[in-house]
């Protein structure tokens, strides 16, 4: 897993999102963290028309470029994805779906909780 720096990541939130062919996606409104190390893994993308449905889609091989925010995946599957509500905890279950969706490897945890959470972006002094 590729290691963000994070003053950049919370400066993705707001950006628009597009495909690696280009294809716009939506905008990202929040990171969620791997609860273990803390890096972000995966991005809150609001989608449709007026952006009232919200996917989380892997980070890995995402960049900033021009003000946008590229992701390596194709648009298709990011539409697919499964949906959420906007910045709500995730159930394992979920997780476990969601990593399948994108063909993932699901992280073990000893505890069976949740390995995804909400990424504070503000900036801590």
């Amino acid at each position: 897993m590729p290691t963000f720096d994070l003053d950049e990541t919370r400066a993705w939130s707001g950006l628009e999102v597009f495909d690696h062919t280009g294809d716009r996606v939506g905008r990202l409104s929040a990171i969620y963290a791997d609860t273990a190390d803390h890096e972000p893994r995966f991005g809150l993308v609001r989608t449709g028309l007026f952006g009232l449905r919200s996917v989380l889609v892997p980070l890995e091989g995402a960049f900033e470029e021009g003000g946008a925010l590229i992701l390596d995946l194709e648009r298709h599957l990011i539409k697919g994805a499964p949906h959420l509500r906007r910045e709500e905890p995730l159930a394992p279950e979920a997780e476990a779906e969601l990593y399948s969706h994108y063909g993932m490897e699901v992280p073990t945890t000893s505890s069976g909780q949740p390995r995804l959470e909400l990424m504070q972006l503000e900036h801590a002094d």
